[in-house]
Formats: structure tokens, C-alpha cells, sequence
């Protein structure tokens, strides 16, 4: 059994008051994987730029034995994001030029001809391509929710054609969430009855979440929560948990939802001592040298 995912890949660059910390590969799914790497092989299929970006973006996942073997290089710029404490942008702070692809299409038939029958499958979007490629495979599958994109203007009705009878666990943020719950009047307990997974979670950050399996409500709090030094990350490492502790059990049942719930608080709370979403792992690279600017042409200081 392998844990997989697919789509671009990014990378961030982590900056306090204007300078560089470090930089590493980023994504969800991909930080998803790395998470999951210490228990389970991993692999990641998809695309990056054909540039030093989309070198670093292929190393940060090879250093943690995420496969990468099928990931292809293109031509452009692999897409990266600036973090600034709480901020995020697309656009460069120093030459103020937005970092990414050119629209080019995942290779769907590619990537469903290296997915395996007993492969798990983890994604973070429902895009066009996600969606075909989801319904061609019957694989066990998980989803993390972080942003609704084009489904923000989906009737009730489509997104549940979409999502019901899917996946094994559904990860939503309060975000997403309360997006939902406004626009179509519903609860959380709706959503799970609608979208039938066998665990829904709905995020709250510091303020714990709300999980929903075997139609009972559980509602956790997090009494002493753990200082934020960067939130980036903490809810992958948090969901990843869940998807390794279903994986390891045989039914869903209170002694498992406990044990994926302590081993998620942990695992979150550790990620948000440190400035980077994998630094747990292993600590931000680093620039060594660069041409023009910090988002085109670099070379990295050998830490590994």
C-alpha cells in the first residue's frame, strides 16, 4: 500500500519583516505526504517548473523518501508563495512579480496510469482535473478542505454529486465551514449525512474541532494551547494523523477517534513551535546564492 496524491507543486518562501528566513516545498497534499512518510510509503505525481524552484520543490519531498519519480518537468516557473507571519501572497515582496505556472493541464491519463489498485489517496481540492481523475479510480481516498474555489458557486445538489459516497474522512476548516453553513442553511451534521464520509472534521484552529463519526457529534477543546510561532502546517500534520491512525485501525469507534485526536494535537502543536510547515522534519533551506532576484535563478546551502 502506498499513500499518494497528485497536482503542481509549489514551494514558500518564508519571510519575517521583509527577509528571507528560509524556503521549502509547501502544498497541503504534499505536506500531507511528508507527514505521513515515517509510517507509510508515499508517493506524489504531478508537474513543477523546469527551474531551480521546481528542483527545490522535488528535493524537499525526495529527502523525506516521498517518491518522486513521476513527477514531470515543464517549462516556466514552478509556483511559490511569500508567507509573512499570518500573510500569504503570490507575489514577490522584492521584484513584486506574482511566481507560478503558466496554465498548463495536469496529465490526467498520466497520472492514472501509475495509480495502483491498493493505493490511498489524499487530496486538498476538487478541481476539474482532481474530479476525473477521482472518478476513474475506486481507491480509498481522503479529503482536506482548506479553500472552496469554483465550488463557492455550486448549488447544494452539485457539491454533494461531487463529494457523497467519496471519501473516508473529510477535513474542512471553520472557513470553509461556515461558507457552507450560511449559504445553504446547514449544520455540521447535515454535511455528514449529505457527504456520507465515515469521519467529518471541522477544524477550529486553536480552538480545537468538531468531529463527526458513526453519526454522533464529539466536540474537543484544546484547554492549554500550545504557542504560535507559525501556524503553516499545523493543520496538515494534524489531518495526516487521523489518516494514519484510520489506517491502522480496523473499525471507527471512541478509542480510535481518542487516539487520532491526541496523536493530531500533538503532532499540531509541535508544527506551530517552529517557522515552517515541514520544519519538524527537517529545517528550512536555505539560499546560498542567487541571480536577479530571491524567486528566479538560486542555488541552496547543503544542509543534508
Amino acid at each position: 500500500m502506498r499513500i499518494i496524491s497528485f497536482d503542481d507543486l509549489y514551494i514558500d518562501y518564508y519571510m519575517k519583516k521583509g527577509e528571507l528566513i528560509g524556503l521549502c516545498g509547501g502544498k497541503t497534499n504534499a505536506n500531507i505526504l511528508v507527514n505521513l512518510s515515517p509510517y507509510f510509503k508515499t508517493a506524489l505525481f504531478g508537474q513543477c517548473g523546469n527551474d531551480a524552484k521546481g528542483d527545490l520543490a522535488i528535493k524537499s519531498l525526495a529527502i523525506h523518501d516521498v517518491d518522486v519519480t513521476h513527477i514531470k518537468r515543464v517549462d516556466g516557473e514552478t509556483k511559490a508563495f511569500f508567507l509573512d507571519e499570518n500573510n500569504f501572497s503570490k507575489e514577490c515582496p522584492y521584484c513584486h512579480r506574482e511566481v507560478g505556472y503558466a496554465k498548463k493541464m495536469l496529465d490526467v491519463e498520466d497520472i492514472l496510469s501509475h495509480i495502483e489498485k491498493d493505493d490511498v489517496i489524499v487530496v486538498d481540492n476538487l478541481k476539474t482535473s482532481t474530479l476525473k481523475i477521482l472518478s476513474e479510480v475506486n481507491n480509498k481516498s481522503f479529503l482536506d478542505l482548506g479553500y472552496l474555489g469554483s465550488l463557492l458557486y455550486a448549488s447544494l445538489d452539485e457539491i454533494v454529486e461531487m463529494i457523497s459516497n467519496r471519501f473516508e474522512i473529510i477535513s474542512m476548516n471553520k472557513r470553509v465551514y461556515d461558507c457552507l453553513k450560511h449559504k445553504f442553511a446547514i449544520d455540521s451534521t447535515d454535511l455528514y449525512d449529505l457527504l456520507n464520509p465515515k469521519i467529518l472534521i471541522i477544524t477550529k484552529g486553536e480552538k480545537g474541532c468538531d468531529i463527526i463519526a458513526n453519526g454522533e457529534f464529539i466536540k474537543k477543546e484544546i484547554e492549554n494551547p500550545a504557542k504560535v510561532v507559525d501556524p503553516n502546517g499545523a493543520g496538515d500534520a494534524f489531518f495526516a494523523e487521523f489518516i494514519r491512525t484510520y489506517l491502522e485501525s480496523d473499525t471507527v469507534n471512541e478509542m480510535m477517534i481518542s487516539k487520532a485526536y491526541m496523536r493530531a494535537s500533538v503532532a499540531s502543536s509541535l508544527v506551530v513551535g517552529v517557522v515552517g510547515a515541514r520544519s519538524t522534519h527537517n529545517p528550512l533551506f536555505e539560499i546560498e546564492t542567487y541571480e536577479e532576484c530571491i524567486c528566479k535563478k538560486f542555488s541552496i546551502r547543503e544542509k543534508y
